[in-house]
């Protein structure tokens, strides 16, 4: 089905927001975001944070001049560049970062933890570079603003990129103007089990809001772009972890808990925005009300190489249709 969306309307402008969160690095995901202003005639596309991925896949060199890769405890043996250049596609699209070196690379690597870090870092800038290039080929000239914050797991060495790119609009603790909308950026999450590069405290969630809240103009018109979920909602239902972070399970299933902010919630209980637009939670894919907020994660399911997504259509102030999306 195709959603269009015509520039003027008897209620004011249409604004259709397409939203999607945590793509982790994958490319294909990327892709076909990027393409939801052709495929649903959205003219805001949201990314919610969280785009980068979480490992490097060595692809090691030897010396009869095949290939050994190096896959979640498993190995695999390429023999040919066509055969390494569809495992570098494929894992590129699950979220890895394959990248080919030597095996005194590979060896030198394994024995430095610092080395391996940066090396991940390099990669993914270089990514994250890569799919600013992709938004400038499929948005220029467009007028459709890409709008994106920092998740929990984006290293800060990504928002010069992405400050830096034509085609793509990052804010972090920020309220910007999107076509008569105010939309307030909150990045990062609260503390997780993994301590990623970007998490606070309750307590300083409620100064970051504090800080924000004063800058708002119109409450009514205001989108809530945060990345975390607000607690106690199945937005932020996931597996519980105990300490070896396995997964606990009572009677063969596996139990859940609430893993979001609850000053957050607090506040979009108080303030009453018109949207709340959060992800992190990949399993907390939904929409619910908190008095008359309308919030949603569209959840993730990136290493199948499927983008979830909300489609999200707004005129004259209201909320007129939320469509959850995946494909």
């Amino acid at each position: 089905m195709f959603w269009k969306s015509k520039n003027k309307s008897g209620g004011g402008e249409k604004v259709v927001i397409f939203f999607a969160s945590d793509l982790h690095g994958s490319t294909v995901c990327f892709k076909k975001f990027v393409n939801a202003v052709q495929f649903y005639g959205a003219n805001v596309l949201v990314m919610g944070g969280d785009m980068t991925g979480k490992a490097v896949m060595p692809i090691c060199e030897q010396a009869d001049g095949t290939f050994l890769a190096f896959q979640a405890g498993s190995t695999t043996k390429l023999t040919t560049k066509e055969e390494v250049d569809q495992f570098v596609k494929r894992t590129g699209d699950m979220g890895f970062y394959p990248t080919v070196i030597s095996e005194n690379e590979f060896k030198r690597l394994s024995g430095d933890e610092h080395m391996r870090h940066e090396l991940f870092k390099k990669l993914v800038v270089e990514r994250v570079r890569e799919w600013c290039a992709i938004a400038e080929q499929k948005l220029s000239g467009k007028g459709v603003p890409l709008i994106t914050s920092p998740g929990n797991d984006d290293f800060f060495e990504i928002d010069d990129v992405l400050r830096a790119s034509p085609s793509v609009d990052f804010h972090e603790m920020e309220v910007s103007d999107v076509k008569g909308y105010e939309m307030m950026h909150v990045g990062g999450s609260n503390k997780t089990p993994w301590d990623t590069e970007r998490e606070y405290t309750e307590e300083q969630y409620v100064d970051r809001f504090a800080e924000l809240l004063p800058r708002i103009k119109d409450m009514q018109r205001c989108i809530f772009n945060v990345h975390v979920p607000p607690h106690g909602t199945i937005l932020d239902q996931c597996p519980k972890l105990d300490d070896k972070l396995q997964v606990v399970f009572e009677m063969g299933n596996p139990v859940q808990m609430h893993a979001g902010s609850t000053a957050l919630y607090k506040t979009i209980e108080q303030q009453q925005p018109r949207l709340g637009l959060h992800g992190h939670i990949h399993e907390g894919r939904g929409k619910i009300k908190i008095g008359k907020t309308i919030c949603v994660n569209p959840g993730s399911v990136y290493p199948e190489g499927l983008l979830q997504g909300v489609l999200v259509t707004l005129q004259g102030g209201e909320v007129k249709s939320v469509h959850m999306t995946q494909g």
